[in-house]
Order: structure tokens, then sequence, then C-alpha cells
């Protein structure tokens, strides 16, 4: 179930990089394998160079350890693997015994992905709702949480259902926000 979602989302989002002309087939393959492998646990090395900001990649791993995220989850990862998708496109995925529970995108401005394209891509699989208290704005759905903080991005994707405001997804959210480089 958790894989579906997850390579749902995928789908979903590079339907919305066709539709706004931000992607091409490469950035839709590359986010398609990196979620792939992120679901597997296995690394999957990025055909895209840099991301994150001013061009250079950043790891969202480095922002919320798996220990961190553990903590925050209630749920025990053993390890998190970092993961470029595409330039500004920067993912970790959080693993546990059974597999990918948590993924955390963090999109940079070079992304070329706005908080409306991924407010569109959630308002086509189903409810969702305003999320308050987290970043400057935040929508829960049933993909994902999504968040904007400045000019960046975060979603987090906790595969169980749809998310809301008291979801540990918020607190991970707010985590991510807190450890983000500043400038």
């Amino acid at each position: 179930m958790q894989r579906i979602t997850v390579l749902a989302s995928t789908g979903l989002i590079a339907v919305a990089f066709a539709i706004a002309g931000c992607g091409g087939s490469t950035a839709a393959t590359n986010n398609a394998q990196a979620t792939q492998g992120a679901s597997t646990g296995a690394a999957v090395p990025s055909a895209a160079a840099g991301g994150g900001t001013g061009g250079a990649e950043l790891n969202t791993c480095s922002l919320l350890s798996a220990a961190q995220a553990s903590s925050i989850e209630g749920q025990q990862y053993t390890t998190a693997t970092p993961t470029t998708i595409a330039p500004g496109q920067d993912q970790c995925a959080y693993n546990n015994a059974a597999g990918t529970n948590l993924v955390v995108i963090v999109y940079g401005p070079s992304s070329g992905v706005t908080f409306d394209m991924l407010s569109s891509v959630q308002n086509g699989v189903g409810a969702v709702t305003n999320v308050s208290g987290v970043g400057d704005k935040a929508i829960a759905g049933p993909i994902e949480l999504d968040v904007q903080t400045g000019d960046r991005l975060v979603a987090v994707e906790d595969g169980g259902g749809t998310l809301t405001e008291a979801s540990s997804a918020a607190a991970v959210a707010k985590a991510i926000i807190a450890a983000l480089p500043q400038g």
C-alpha cells in the first residue's frame, strides 16, 4: 500500500510537471526511479546534478536524522537514504524493517515546482485541508503534507491515509523547516 501511494504520488507530480511545462520526461523518469529506489531502501544515483539551494545539492537527510524521525513518528527507522530527484528536488527516504514509511522532499527555488502545482495534484486525488501553524502555508491530503516556507516547499509522505494537522507529518515538516539552511 505504501509503495503504491508513493508511486501514485510520483506519477501525479510528473503529470503536474508535464501540464505546467516545468519538467520533461527525464525529470519524470528520474523522479520515478528515485521513488522506486527509496521504496526498496536502495540508493538510486541521480542523473541530475545539483539541487537544493543555489545549485548546490541539499542532503535532506542531514536536516532530520533517522533517530529524530523515529522519535517524531513513533516508529524505528534504521536508515535515511538521500536522493536528488532532479535539480532543486532533494529527497530523504526513511526506512524501517518493513520498507520505506516516510519520505521527505525539499523543493528549492530552482526546482520549478510551485505550491499551486502541489495543491493541484492533491486536489486531483481527494479532499485537501488547509493546515495552520506549519510554514507560511500548508495543505494536507491523501498523498502528503505540502508546506511552503519562504522560497522552498516541503512535502512529507508518511504513508497512512489522509493527513491532518495533528499528524506526525506536521511535526516532521516543522523539524525540517527549522533545520533548513537560511539564505
